[in-house]
């Protein structure tokens, strides 16, 4: 009711033909005098061509936010902030499709994706980005850490408060801008993204009318203490980190060793998981005895003192270097100092086995509610009419994607099987890619669309296309079967094309 009373508001202080009647600056500049209870806009202005982000808003290790943007189409650019210090872009183009699209933030946030904001707004969507609450780069974790203390109110904005507000402001703002709704609402975000796009649909089922998944950062309160495991691992078991032109070379032998078991010889395995590796292979590639235990704890992933499992590890076939490099991947670093020890002089070293489970069990017990997204009862966001689409690459460095399979598993279950899940939700695993794009497999693949369809023209996809560009060429393409399905190629004809394999 109060957003109700709030848009009122709005609507009386510019009513749909003063805005129909200005001209496309003054529509934009007038923006400025919207009324919000908890937020205020603080900058407009109608731009075109090219653009420069703010420095104080774009992530200086993400080079595509910090250079200028070209090819913009006309539109105007809103600065929000979002009680207390969540900051919001909106971007909304001249010409626009009546459609709404979300970009979901990586890491811990911090900035505002500004290139991918252009993507959206170039296919016509109006398109919104937050910081989520606070300053910085996608590996600082410090920012719930002030005072000699956790910010619970900083957390709960990186974990759903500052995307849902986002949401509802945007929405009174396009209002208020076209004179109209938006005629559908999507969500598109990978790894930090993608848990954002679960979490709205677990916590706000209502927000959007399709959300697009890619490699999501669920079951944060498990995956993120996980990936420090392999350096507790090699510290425990070695007391340095395996080299890494080793590891490199390894991952390279392991794919040619299986690289034919799906028929094709293309540097791409189907089906990772199946792949069985033996002591006798792992020796013949220079690795010692004492390695190969530390591998093999690596690639299993954490287990408790009883050697049960804790979480999943990334594939034999991903890039080991992320997580087992030379030096610790910064994310779960500050993960642990900031968030679980409250401590920014704690040294991951000093961990032994278990010291890492009490550390990954506290992770879970503080925040799982509010951190975890594994929620899979998504019986709202059925019911709204919502529909999602997930992938995972099988090669992720970062987030094992057996976690998303374990997730969405779970909600196979609760939703009542697979036909009914399949109503309006599909996972699709990607085969040789990385974290969100990358890799040797063909990563370019047509999910959102096919989103915007299945919502729009109540069209569920079979399968997605996936493609490998390399220098403005198409250098693979393949099917992506819906999960549990795997795509395999027939036997015969070019393996570039879609129509030569088929779902089993």
């Amino acid at each position: 009711m109060k957003h109700c009373l709030l848009f009122l508001t709005i609507l009386s202080c510019f009513s749909t033909s003063n805005f129909a009647n200005a001209n496309d600056n003054e529509r934009c500049q007038a923006l400025v005098n919207l009324k919000f209870d908890d937020a205020k806009i603080i900058k407009t202005e109608l731009i075109a061509g090219h653009f420069t982000p703010p420095s104080n808003l774009a992530d200086s290790l993400r080079n595509a936010d910090t250079k200028e943007i070209s090819q913009l189409p006309q539109l105007c650019r809103i600065e929000l902030v979002i009680q207390p210090k969540i900051n919001v872009e909106v971007w909304l183009p001249t010409q626009w499709n009546h459609r709404l699209q979300a970009i979901g933030g990586g890491g811990y946030a911090g900035f505002i994706p500004f290139d991918e904001l252009a993507v959206a707004v170039q296919g016509g969507y109006a398109a919104m980005g937050t910081d989520t609450g606070h300053r910085g780069n996608l590996f600082e974790g410090d920012f719930v850490f002030k005072n000699d203390q956790l910010q619970a109110d900083t957390i709960a904005d990186f974990a759903y408060r500052s995307v849902h507000e986002m949401t509802i402001k945007t929405k009174h703002i396009i209002q208020a801008y076209y004179g109209k709704p938006a005629d559908y609402s999507y969500w598109n975000g990978c790894s930090t993204g993608g848990r954002q796009g679960l979490m709205e649909a677990q916590r706000f089922p209502a927000d959007y009318d399709g959300i697009y998944i890619v490699a999501p950062a669920i079951q944060w309160d498990k995956f993120i203490p996980s990936e420090l495991w392999p350096q507790v691992v090699m510290q425990k078991e070695l007391g340095h980190p395996i080299d890494t032109h080793k590891l490199i070379m390894l991952r390279k032998a392991i794919i040619q060793l299986a690289d034919e078991q799906d028929g094709i010889k293309d540097g791409i395995i189907n089906d990772p998981t199946a792949l069985e590796i033996s002591d006798n292979f792992l020796k013949e590639h220079n690795f010692n005895d004492a390695e190969i235990i530390a591998l093999r704890k690596i690639w299993q992933g954490p287990t408790n003192q009883h050697g049960e499992s804790l979480w999943f590890g990334v594939e034999k076939t991903a890039p080991q270097e992320a997580l087992a490099g030379s030096e610790p991947f910064p994310i779960p670093v500050d993960y642990l100092k900031y968030w679980i020890a409250q401590n920014p002089n704690l040294d991951w070293k000093n961990m032994d086995y278990q010291s890492f489970v009490d550390y990954f069990n506290e992770s879970v017990d503080l925040f799982r509610p509010i951190m975890g997204t594994d929620n899979p009862d998504l019986s709202q966001f059925k019911k709204s009419g919502g529909k999602m689409i997930i992938w995972h690459g099988w090669d992720d460095r970062l987030i094992p994607p057996k976690g998303t399979i374990h997730y969405y598993n779970h909600v196979v279950k609760l939703m009542g099987g697979q036909k009914h899940t399949d109503e309006f939700v599909k996972l699709y695993m990607a085969p040789g890619v990385d974290h969100c794009n990358g890799g040797d497999g063909a990563d370019q693949i047509n999910g959102f669309e096919s989103l915007v369809n299945w919502v729009e023209k109540q069209q569920p996809p079979k399968n997605l296309t996936a493609k490998k560009i390399e220098n403005g060429n198409l250098t693979l393409q393949r099917p992506l079967c819906a999960y549990p399905q795997k795509t395999v190629y027939k036997g015969e004809g070019n393996t570039n094309n879609p129509a030569n394999f088929e779902c089993q």
